[in-house]
């Protein structure tokens, strides 16, 4: 599980790269409840055992580009 979070205009954004597996435990249950009551925008992005290194590497690297753009 990869979790990631920013904060713009007082508003709090976390996103959540996991597999399926991971998702269907409790303590992610759990933290995803968390999030929620702490009234943060939240997205899960769920993926597959053999894809999750690669999607994670491509996400990173998004963000990397998008904050080398940033003024």
């Amino acid at each position: 599980m990869q979790i990631t979070s920013c904060e713009i205009t007082n508003t709090k954004y976390i996103q959540i790269y996991l597999t399926e597996e991971e998702l269907k435990k409790q303590e992610t249950k759990e933290l995803v409840d968390k999030y929620k009551q702490e009234k943060c925008r939240l997205a899960i992005f769920i993926t597959g055992k053999e894809n999750y290194p690669e999607v994670l590497k491509k996400i990173v690297m998004k963000q990397v580009e998008l904050n080398n753009n940033v003024c």
